[in-house]
């Protein structure tokens, strides 16, 4: 009776072939390793891009399924960096680090912020092989991709910049075009400085902590439980109560979250930190829409223009940001102009939100949104057409 082979005999003696494309970015001395490795006749069937770790890749060539093996240095910064190119423009690639001498901090590290696998050097096909089906096997039992509702970015320049106000208005206005019937959620992902919820007058019972944690738990329903509604019909997932560090937020597990927030409702809106950390930055790259908010002022400009440099260098597609002035003022003599704004971040400013004095405030201490306090307000005028603009920019950018 002859021996029964496995699907992993037959790719390998290249009889089936892998059920997804594969793709390997690698410099040439491990390319050729790869290439003449024992039972590596099934790499004919794989795309194998040369590239030295210091190289520009054209991601294009990547494809939008399968996986992707890229090998990093950590000493070489621009290397790493092409984990983030990559879940930023291809986020339904599996990808797969390659690299020398992983410590198993750095490899937890590299599995938390969406890695797929570790495969160490010099690259051996068997082993790549066996990696490569343990991913596509997992993923077959995996639900599918589904349509995401547009995820919009709030980011500040400072602290006090106004935009947890900004956010739960802006919410309110999208909440209110025709054909949102699922709603608009907002998640506040300042998870140490958090005010969302306080801003709305919501004492809620759970938290974005009891998300983090939910394990096997974490579906749509659960997720609706945790989203605390306000009055106007936004849903609010708070920041926890407890003080979180930065680094013990787990960006596999927070991007679940974001996942299933936006399958539930038709925007989500999300409340950042002042501070970065990797898994701030991992989620900016997901996202549809970045509003940087910033004030006539030299301090918030400066820091602006640090936080847009950042973004640039860990691959945020800076068409996707756009600078809001919040609480302009026009002055004849002192202030700093919109146009003076736009020239000093060398970013266009979408839209300005004029000064609106004690009227935000008084909303706030009664738990109200300022278009509930104020609906005829300057203030209230500009979101709406922040709000209309956005949404006209998204549908547009969503239509084939």
């Amino acid at each position: 009776m002859g021996r029964e082979h496995s699907p992993l005999d037959l790719i390998k003696e290249n009889i089936l072939r892998l059920p997804a494309p594969l793709t390997v970015i690698a410099t040439e001395q491990q390319l050729t390793i790869l290439r003449t490795s024992k039972g590596s006749a099934w790499i004919a069937d794989a795309k194998l891009l040369e590239a030295e770790l210091d190289q520009d890749i054209d991601y294009r060539n990547l494809g939008d399924r399968g996986i992707v093996v890229v090998q990093v240095d950590p000493r070489v910064p621009s290397s790493m960096a092409r984990i983030e190119h990559i879940k930023a423009r291809h986020p339904e690639l599996s990808i797969v680090v390659a690299l020398d001498n992983a410590d198993l901090k750095l490899v937890r590290t590299l599995i938390r912020e969406g890695v797929a696998d570790v495969v160490s050097l010099p690259l051996d096909s068997e082993e790549l092989l066996q990696t490569a089906v343990a991913i596509l096997e997992t993923a077959s039992k995996s639900p599918g991709p589904s349509d995401l509702a547009p995820m919009i970015v709030t980011a500040r320049s400072l602290g006090g910049t106004g935009a947890t106000t900004l956010v739960t208005s802006l919410a309110s206005q999208l909440a209110r075009r025709p054909g949102s019937a699922r709603g608009v959620c907002i998640i506040d992902l300042d998870v140490q400085f958090g005010g969302v919820a306080d801003v709305l007058g919501l004492s809620p019972r759970r938290t974005l902590a009891d998300l983090l944690d939910a394990e096997e738990r974490l579906d749509g329903a659960f997720l609706q439980t945790v989203a605390a509604k306000h009055e106007s019909g936004i849903s609010v997932i708070a920041a926890p109560q407890d003080i979180i560090p930065l680094e013990g937020i787990d960006t596999q597990k927070l991007q679940s979250v974001i996942a299933i927030a936006r399958r539930e409702f038709d925007f989500v809106l999300l409340d950042m930190p002042s501070n970065w950390s990797t898994w701030s930055l991992s989620i900016m790259l997901e996202a549809d829409c970045i509003l940087m908010i910033v004030e006539q002022s030299l301090s918030s400009l400066r820091q602006a223009r640090r936080r847009l440099d950042l973004f640039r260098s860990v691959g945020v597609d800076m068409k996707l940001v756009s600078t809001v002035v919040n609480r302009v003022e026009k002055r004849l003599f002192g202030s700093i102009s919109l146009s003076d704004v736009a020239e000093t971040l060398n970013q266009d400013v979408l839209c300005g939100l004029r000064l609106e004095g004690q009227a935000i405030a008084d909303a706030q201490a009664q738990g109200l949104l300022v278009d509930q306090f104020k609906p005829k307000s300057n203030y209230v005028a500009d979101v709406s057409k922040l709000a209309d603009m956005l949404a006209s920019r998204l549908s547009s950018e969503k239509t084939p």
